[in-house]
């Protein structure tokens, strides 16, 4: 077996150090926004083909690009957790 010989860690300066450190910040904010709007969009697809009784699921699936039957599993989600919120009530 070989080995590479290693190579010496650098010292990061204090300014390459903030730029890192701000710009993954930036990322991670932006993860979590982009998580957030993924969420809000699946809950209102779900939301929105559930009102129509057919045909919901494919219009939302070609507005959004997403396929009927994933749609159509977010339509009944909603209506299976619409059903427990007003049997809780």
């Amino acid at each position: 077996m070989t080995s590479s010989p290693r190579l010496p860690r650098v010292a990061l300066d204090l300014d390459e150090g903030d730029e890192l450190d701000r710009l993954s910040r930036r990322v991670d904010e932006a993860s979590a926004a982009l998580d957030q709007a993924r969420a809000a969009l699946s809950e209102a697809a779900g939301r929105i083909a559930a009102r129509h009784e057919r045909g919901g699921p494919a219009a939302v699936a070609a507005r959004v690009g997403w396929s009927r039957q994933h749609v159509s599993t977010l339509a009944a989600a909603h209506r299976r957790q619409h059903t427990i919120e007003e049997d809780a009530a």
